[in-house]
């Protein structure tokens, strides 16, 4: 095969310089990148105010998104990434930023119409077809104009201890479902609070109101089906409760939601994680208690010392309205930084789990520091109170939190070779400029595989090779054999490209 999955990396990013020099057009360049990052939100269905699935939406919405992009409040990723990248972080490298905003500065052109990639299709499948357990709440119609915090129970009826491998939150209105936290409560406290408030589920803001409840994950819009990292997954406890905490958005008032959860679970000799709030308000501050004065900016301390080896595989930091930064990091007994996320600009309305490309070693004797800044100011937009008032810890709309959940298991040999995303990420994100641009030393010529749409199998003229991409420009699979079947049952629904080397194959994936 004339072009490796490596070496084809190398030579896109190399010649992607002289692509990028010219005007970007909707076509060859601005479609792949608003399609791989904008189109989980801004779809017919989704929860973004509009859809982004064609030229004429980009077109007439091209000032805002332009804006937003070299903002970097869209696509929505708080997290730093300069100091740790993350499994399947949806962002925008400075090269797809600045094709994008030259895009907007030359009017926006459409190119080549022949050449325009196929939008994404949203479906209702899901991506976890055959679960092990589904549970759906009761249809809740939102009857605020303001944003609602509504907390609903599903009983599971296990007997036995369960090990969950996979999740998946599928809301009954996208538009709707801003973003839900998912925990496991074995007390009977959820369900006492849902039996005392007449309509389906109780309102609360910050948790569940449950001392006792677990997070098991927490679900952002254009999530799919989230998996622990491999070998691991999350123990159910015998007769647990499933516990969701969802945000309704303002603006959805009359509308109605039945959101579903959907979990696989796999062997028990999966590996246990659990998720626990190991930088937390009430046990690890060093500067407590957490209480912000009226008119104050104040920033909280929060360490622990890790006392055996573990493994972390993901981290999610919760803070409320008037927290304004958070990170957390640790150092070795070897003095050594180890930096695990870093929030320079909180926003309560995005709160994701940040999984590790890998999961981390946190050796014995390591301490675990945490940093929370909260601005109880009038120059903080998001403070609840004007003029402001003093805040204290607590689960209201009003209090506050300091909690830096960790998704952690016992350390074995071989945990930090475990690859939980296998995209090449030299600059993060495999920049859709350099995955649509050029092969080798001139543009590839774009055909479409036959059939077109496929199911299980596309055909194509791979004499040396291929290397199939996704519309995120990530790598999925290579050969140096040649073939002319590739097999697609474990893809998702979408468009992808195979680079044979003299051609470019578009799959479009049914």
């Amino acid at each position: 095969m004339k072009i490796s999955s490596a070496t084809f990396l190398l030579l896109v990013s190399f010649t992607g310089a002289a692509v990028i020099a010219e005007t970007p057009t909707w076509s060859s360049d601005v479609a792949c990148i608003i399609y791989s990052h904008c189109t989980g939100c801004h779809n017919a269905s989704g929860i973004a105010p509009f859809p982004l699935t064609s030229y004429n939406d980009a077109y007439q919405r091209r000032e805002s998104i332009a804006s937003a992009v070299a903002s970097k409040h869209m696509p929505p990723f708080p997290a730093d990434q300069s100091t740790r990248s993350f499994a399947h972080a949806n962002t925008l490298d400075a090269r797809e930023i600045e094709g994008i905003v030259s895009w907007v500065k030359n009017d926006a052109p459409l190119g080549d119409p022949r050449a325009v990639p196929a939008p994404p299709t949203y479906s209702t499948s899901y991506q976890l077809p055959n679960p092990d357990f589904v549970g759906r709440i009761p249809s809740y119609t939102v009857t605020s104009d303001n944003d609602v915090y509504r907390v609903f129970v599903i009983p599971m009826n296990n007997t036995a201890q369960l090990t969950v491998e996979s999740i998946e939150v599928y809301p009954g209105s996208r538009e709707m479902v801003h973003h839900a936290l998912i925990f496991q409560d074995t007390s009977d406290v959820p369900y006492k609070k849902d039996l005392q408030d007449p309509l389906p589920g109780y309102s609360a803001f910050g948790g569940t109101g449950s001392a006792t409840s677990r997070l098991l994950y927490g679900y952002t819009p254009g999530q799919g089906a989230f998996r622990f990292a491999p070998g691991f997954g999350a123990v159910i406890l015998p007769k647990s409760y499933i516990i969701l905490q969802i945000h309704y958005p303002g603006g959805v008032r009359g509308q109605s939601d039945s959101t579903e959860v959907r979990i696989k679970y796999g062997p028990s000799s999966l590996r246990s994680v659990t998720t626990v709030p190991a930088l937390n308000h009430s046990t690890t501050l060093t500067n407590g208690p957490l209480f912000i004065p009226a008119n104050t900016v104040k920033t909280f301390y929060s360490k622990v010392t890790n006392a055996v080896d573990r493994t972390i595989t993901g981290i999610m930091p919760h803070m409320h309205l008037i927290g304004r930064s958070i990170k957390a990091f640790f150092v070795t007994p070897k003095k050594d930084t180890v930096h695990l996320v870093d929030i320079p600009e909180w926003d309560f309305h995005w709160q994701y789990v940040y999984q590790f490309r890998k999961p981390i070693l946190v050796p014995a004797g390591s301490v675990v520091y945490g940093e929370a800044t909260y601005d109880n100011t009038e120059n903080n937009p998001h403070n609840p109170n004007s003029p402001p008032k003093d805040v204290n810890r607590g689960e209201g709309t009003e209090d506050e939190m300091f909690l830096i959940y960790m998704n952690l298991s016992t350390y074995e040999p071989g945990d930090t070779d475990i690859v939980v995303d296998t995209a090449s990420h030299a600059k993060h994100d495999a920049s859709c400029f350099q995955t649509t641009s050029v092969v080798e030393e001139s543009s590839p010529r774009i055909v479409d595989a036959d059939p077109c749409p496929a199911r299980d199998m596309a055909l194509v003229d791979a004499p040396t090779g291929f290397v199939l991409i996704g519309l995120d420009g990530r790598v999925i699979r290579s050969s140096a054999s040649a073939t002319t079947e590739i097999p697609l049952g474990e893809l998702s629904v979408g468009v992808y490209f195979v680079h044979t080397g003299t051609s470019v194959v578009r799959i479009v994936k049914e």
